[in-house]
């Protein structure tokens, strides 16, 4: 049985945008080139729930693109962002409320 958080299917399209499709939902999406700020999301939800998340944010600080881990999709959006400079994965293991930044790098 597919988890639950397979549903939310992500895609990197040709026009170099990352797009989401969830249940009941609205598709979102965002130009890479429009991309300010990528995060990972973390909170108490698990085993139960959708525990981690990423979370892309425009240049206003809206965020436009949100997908659980384990998304179809997820592995090949990430191969994308990993091409950002300077891109780092943080806080994927924390059981707690919390946000990490992971572009751009918050380490100088």
């Amino acid at each position: 049985m597919k988890q639950p958080e397979a549903q939310f299917v992500v895609e990197v399209t040709p026009d170099d945008e990352i797009v989401c499709r969830a249940p009941k939902q609205a598709e979102q999406r965002i130009k890479l080139a429009d991309l300010a700020a990528v995060y990972i999301e973390t909170n108490d939800d698990g085993p139960c729930g959708a525990d981690v998340w990423w979370l892309l944010n425009d240049t206003t600080g809206q965020t436009r693109v949100a997908f659980p881990q384990l998304a179809t999709g997820e592995t090949e959006a990430l191969a994308r962002l990993q091409q950002l400079p300077g891109f780092a994965i943080r806080g994927m293991n924390s059981t707690e409320n919390a946000r990490f930044e992971c572009w751009p790098s918050p380490v100088k």
